[in-house]
């Protein structure tokens, strides 16, 4: 099972690129404590405070690609992630850029599952963060 998103976005395709790639993009959309590997197999770990309990993320680097990023989710507490990827696969457009967004090969099980159903509801923010950032420098991280 995948969680996609077919954007379009008003910025470059190298904008969409560092947003997704380096600590600072991640830091500005998606996660504001976070250190960010920015090679492949490099470890990433993402912190977000949820209501005062902190919940972490890992993610290894697969893919550093200008037109294709994938990560590896290899920890997080929310059982339904582990051994998923994130994939960003970026085209460059006349105003702006295509970006298909993907949290790919969950399995089966988790399908209508509160784990599931959960990662499904964040990334609505996220995904929205994630234009803003690279339209206007401002994103809702959290």
């Amino acid at each position: 099972m995948n969680i996609t998103y077919e954007l379009n976005i008003k910025a470059s395709a190298n904008t969409v690129y560092q947003a997704v790639t380096t600590q600072k993009g991640i830091s500005g959309w998606w996660s504001k404590e976070c250190k960010v590997g920015e090679a492949v197999g490099e470890k990433s770990l993402l912190k977000f405070n949820k209501q005062g309990t902190i919940v972490e993320m890992g993610f290894k680097t697969l893919s550093l690609h200008p037109t294709k990023v994938e990560w590896e989710c290899t920890e997080n507490a929310n059982p339904a992630w582990l051994g998923t990827k994130i994939r960003t696969e970026i085209s460059e457009e006349q105003n702006g850029c295509s970006v298909v967004f993907s949290h790919a090969d969950f399995d089966e099980k988790w399908k209508g599952q509160d784990p599931f159903e959960m990662t499904k509801g964040g990334w609505k923010h996220f995904v929205a963060s994630l234009i803003s950032y690279c339209e206007s420098g401002a994103g809702q991280p959290w």
